[in-house]
């Protein structure tokens, strides 16, 4: 643990969590997530063999995000958009257009979702409930009851296109501030992503407890910092000591 800001513990009455890659390995998850769903679609659809990898359904994403840059906003409605472009491609639109893709990425949710946390790090987030207001406060889609955490928060914030801006915009941290009822300098933000968690909180006036390299050591390093956190986690563990200083 390391301290780079002066930070009022004890003015702190809610805690706001990133989830992906802060409280449970998300990207090996989300990995297998993606691959079961190439394959999915390739069998249910009877597709050509290439569209069992993943890197197919990837590229169209990705060249649609830079054609419609507010879709990083709602990941759901990119992936789903991707898809109905995809099947286009292939010559085999759906017939159910996008409301056939988004049925479709609720099954990929489903995969992407089941992941499972620690019994250390729920018993951690149960304590610390017992405390403070807990909201989670997430670019990604993961639902947090498939994950088994729903019980935990009191929100669930995502950024939607035309309603929130995802992190690092303030939308979400203002959302939080506003529902919580509550000044930004009362909040204290768990990220593990040096730009959307650390440079978003305290561009909002959060204060920041920043997970160094996520929890499985992958997220972005310092290198990526534009702006510094309160303090430096290097183990998600770690904030239960934190908050009893």
């Amino acid at each position: 643990m390391k301290f780079y800001k002066s930070i009022n513990l004890n003015g702190i009455k809610v805690l706001s969590f990133d989830l992906d890659n802060n409280i449970y390995d998300c990207q090996s998850v989300l990995s297998a997530a993606e691959n079961w769903f190439s394959e999915y679609l390739t069998d249910r659809y009877n597709l050509m063999p290439f569209c069992n990898e993943y890197s197919f359904w990837a590229k169209i994403k990705k060249d649609l995000l830079l054609q419609e840059p507010r879709l990083e906003d709602d990941v759901t409605l990119l992936r789903a958009k991707s898809l109905v472009i995809a099947f286009e491609y292939l010559k085999q639109p759906l017939k159910g257009g996008l409301e056939e893709a988004k049925d479709l990425v609720l099954e990929f949710i489903k995969k992407r979702s089941a992941g499972s946390v620690s019994i250390e790090v729920v018993q951690m987030l149960e304590k610390l409930k017992q405390k403070y207001r807990m909201i989670s406060v997430s670019n990604g889609n993961l639902d947090p009851r498939i994950l088994k955490i729903d019980h935990l928060f009191e929100y669930d914030l995502r950024p939607k296109m035309g309603v929130f801006k995802c992190k690092p915009h303030s939308d979400l941290f203002d959302e939080c501030s506003r529902l919580a009822n509550v000044p930004p300098c009362e909040i204290l933000h768990i990220g593990d992503d040096p730009y959307t968690d650390v440079y978003g909180a305290v561009s909002a006036g959060f204060n920041c407890a920043w997970l160094y390299k996520g929890y499985t050591g992958i997220s972005n390093d310092e290198k990526y910092l534009k702006v510094l956190p309160h303090v430096q986690l290097d183990n998600i563990l770690e904030l239960d000591s934190l908050l009893q200083k």
